[in-house]
């Protein structure tokens, strides 16, 4: 699925090329960490997709938000990724897995620490 680049602004360029997804937490049934790259200008970030387990609405709550991070901390995701033996499986237990999926004492994903430090960007849909 092609989204916009924050960095170049192209509107087909940002693509996930990596994907796993986490155990649901307190506040999430679908937790999934992406890394993205752009064909264009060579961005690489990650990016957060959660589906919400409380919605003010009928259908689905969900956020998809983009994250500028270093490229050590894609690196790190993109290796945890490929020695994960079955990425799409929230409930794996492998190593990558358990590192990626840590909660805090309240049972919310923490995230990685560069993310919470590192600014964020719209994962917007490129207009096709």
């Amino acid at each position: 699925m092609p989204f916009a680049c924050p960095q170049c602004r192209t509107y087909n360029g940002l693509k996930i090329t990596a994907s796993i997804e986490l155990p649901p937490d307190r506040d999430s049934e679908e937790i999934t960490l992406q890394v993205v790259s752009c064909k264009v200008c060579d961005f690489k970030g990650l990016a957060l997709y959660e589906e919400s387990r409380r919605s003010f609405y009928e259908g689905e709550d969900w956020k998809h938000i983009g994250y500028w991070v270093s490229p050590d901390a894609v690196e790190s995701v993109v290796t945890a990724i490929l020695s994960c033996p079955d990425p799409f499986n929230a409930q794996c237990d492998c190593p990558a897995h358990t590192i990626l999926a840590e909660g805090d004492a309240q049972g919310v994903w923490k995230g990685l620490l560069e993310m919470q430090l590192g600014h964020t960007f719209l994962m917007r849909m490129a207009m096709i």
